[in-house]
């Protein structure tokens, strides 16, 4: 296996694409970077000079050039532990209200643009992969490579594993390269925005197990197909259909079918810690059952979704076994779950293990029929 390793890496900095393929991630992984924090006040108004005008029930806000740091997580004084777990776990009421009505929420925001940053880096690696892995390993098939491996006595297994390798260490290099690409973006903007690594590593970890089921998915299509068309196909559908989860299509569904109900009492209890203005004192946490969360006070239920179903018990189990079974899972349940509720509860970890799992079936799979097939390139 270490001289096919040793050839295949000959021939990829041999070629052009590799070079090209890393160019690709560095441009367009800060182009995207740019343009999406801008979404974010503290880069919006004190990096390009923009104002952001907001209202609520009591008062008029303007975040302006001249006002920004008195919003920004930078020199607040605020731990990145608390910014993260706002709205999740109990906080003294000083630090709540001054998250809240004193900071306009905008250390919150910034820990949330991060998560995402984070959670988003394996876009155009998967979508550079999608198309270098036919490019690249298609050769094997079209140029022969492969039955001349074979009649050097290397076994299909062997081949097979050594693209994987191969495969995944260019994942891991793209990844890394477009995380520091994003570290580079912030320091030129001169942002410095909460960063709590228990949280933040979790969803590197899950972006890069995302990265190589994407890959290893594409792969598995070409060895098993000897098809550069199959290995495009699968691989683009997998990269683009992270960004419309199954899991969010599932979850949509069951929550759109199923009438959501809480009971009077809770309501009645949450209503009471609205009006004594004591939501600093409650602690969310992930109900996996229903794919939702509760409010709890103390160990005491405050508030929680169930719901009444028509739908019956299997069909419901299958629903939710989509759900925790998307490879996607985290890309489309943050918009409902914050970043420290999904660390601190286990949903991260989920993932991790799921697409772990895609990562180890996808390749079982095009081992086992790559083996029996017959090579005629």
């Amino acid at each position: 296996m270490k001289k096919i390793l040793s050839g295949m890496f000959y021939n990829l900095f041999r070629g052009f694409e590799i070079w090209l393929l890393l160019i690709l991630v560095v441009i367009c992984g800060a182009f995207d970077d740019i343009n999406n924090l801008r979404d974010c006040d503290v880069i919006a108004v004190g990096v390009f000079g923009e104002t952001r005008d907001y209202s609520d029930e009591d008062r008029t806000l303007i975040i302006s050039p001249d006002n920004i740091d008195q919003f920004r997580y930078k020199g607040s004084g605020v731990s990145a532990f608390d910014v993260y777990r706002y709205h999740i776990e109990p906080l003294p009421k000083d630090v709540y209200d001054k998250l809240g009505y004193d900071m306009y929420y905008v250390p919150h925001d910034e820990a949330n643009i991060v998560f995402d940053r984070i959670k988003n880096l394996y876009i155009f690696p998967a979508i550079l992969m999608a198309i270098f892995i036919p490019v690249f390993f298609g050769r094997l098939f079209s140029q022969g490579t492969i039955k001349n491996l074979l009649t050097c006595g290397y076994s299909k297994v062997m081949i097979y594993l050594a693209s994987l390798i191969m495969s995944v260490v260019l994942d891991l290099a793209l990844f890394l390269i477009r995380l520091l690409g994003f570290v580079l973006v912030c320091a030129c903007l001169q942002w410095q925005p909460p960063v709590y690594l228990p949280v933040l590593i979790p969803s590197a970890v899950v972006s890069l197990l995302l990265l190589i089921t994407i890959s290893s998915f594409s792969l598995a299509a070409l060895f098993i197909s000897s098809k550069r068309t199959a290995a495009f196909v699968v691989g683009f559908i997998m990269a683009f259909s992270a960004t419309i989860s199954v899991s969010e299509l599932a979850s949509t569904f069951l929550w759109n079918y199923e009438v959501v109900r809480t009971s009077a009492a809770e309501n009645e209890d949450y209503m009471d810690f609205v009006k004594e203005q004591k939501q600093y004192l409650l602690e969310e946490r992930f109900n996996f059952g229903n794919f939702s969360s509760d409010l709890y006070y103390g160990d005491k239920l405050i508030i929680s979704l169930y719901a009444e179903s028509s739908l019956p018990a299997p069909l419901r189990y299958v629903i939710l076994a989509l759900i925790y079974s998307d490879p996607a899972l985290i890309q489309g349940a943050d918009f409902m779950f914050e970043p420290y509720l999904m660390a601190r509860d286990g949903l991260l970890y989920v993932s991790m293990g799921v697409n772990t799992i895609w990562i180890i079936l996808s390749s079982g799979l095009g081992i086992a029929i790559f083996r029996k097939r017959e090579i005629h390139c």
